[in-house]
């Protein structure tokens, strides 16, 4: 498949949909459902999810009440299905246009090296700096490193790390504070 301007490039929605191990990576998924990837689109959340609820309870609906609904059972399905399906292509037509070098891909992507001390505090704000002023072209996110897990989420590598014990308190809370968290009671309690 190539670059189409009429079709999907299937090959390019596998890779910004999946991370390295194959995995479902469920941010840019998020953001495409969201409308926040290359394009300013509608947000299509509050559609996706009234489609998988009629999808799901449209036919309970029409078989208990079918003077209401108006509609048979499998009706009821397939609108919603149909529905969904059409949901589901808008949401691979936005990743396919998705650019995995958008300005929030990258930060969050530093976010992710910075809690697993990947980068030290100066190239983190360096480099988040560099993307602001520059724009998401001028930073490699990958050059520092990789996270020790498939975790891309920061405050949950943080929190897997202070788990472990490889950070304190102090360097738990100064992290969380680096990227706009806040501090958790429990750990503000226990020091």
């Amino acid at each position: 498949m190539g670059d189409d301007e009429d079709g999907i490039d299937w090959q390019r929605v596998g890779r910004v949909a999946t991370e390295p191990d194959g995995s479902l990576h469920w941010g840019r998924v998020r953001s495409a459902v969201r409308g926040r990837g290359s394009r300013e689109d509608a947000d299509l959340t509050a559609l996706v999810v009234l489609a998988l609820l009629w999808t799901l309870l449209g036919p309970v609906l029409a078989a208990g009440f079918p003077a209401v609904v108006g509609l048979a059972p499998w009706q009821t399905g397939g609108l919603g299905a149909v529905v969904l399906l059409g949901l589901v292509a808008a949401v691979v037509d936005r990743l396919d246009e998705y650019k995995v070098t958008d300005d929030d891909v990258v930060i969050e992507e530093l976010r992710a090296r910075y809690a697993a001390g990947a980068l030290s505090l100066d190239e983190f704000e360096r480099r988040v700096e560099r993307v602001v002023e520059d724009g998401p072209e001028a930073v490699d996110p990958s050059i520092g490193g990789d996270p020790d897990d498939g975790e891309r989420d920061p405050v949950a590598i943080l929190r897997e790390r202070y788990a472990r014990g490889e950070i304190g308190d102090d360097e738990y809370r100064r992290r969380l504070d680096v990227l706009g968290e806040d501090v958790p009671d429990r750990v503000s309690e226990t020091s």
